[in-house]
């Protein structure tokens, strides 16, 4: 029971955490492939992490793997 609440609560904190990131990050670039990283990494990280908790019994896993898409898209997004 701890590991389920555990991996909600990281995707729920995925939600909202990387909205304001979006947010913050994406539009004040205007419509850019630079801008379209972010969201499009909390997408996929959203997507990655329920397909990983419902085909894994690691309820914790599949969240982390969503905060490292994320993570990834919106570093790239500052490296270009």
């Amino acid at each position: 029971m701890g590991k389920n609440l555990t991996g909600a609560v990281l995707q729920l904190a995925l939600l909202v955490i990387g909205i304001p990131v979006v947010y913050l990050v994406a539009f004040p670039f205007g419509l850019t492939g630079r801008s379209l990283l972010p969201p499009v990494g909390l997408l996929a990280g959203l997507v990655v992490s329920g397909v990983l908790v419902k085909r894994t019994g690691q309820p914790v896993s599949g969240p982390l793997t969503g905060w490292l898409v994320f993570g990834a898209c919106v570093a790239l997004a500052f490296a270009l």
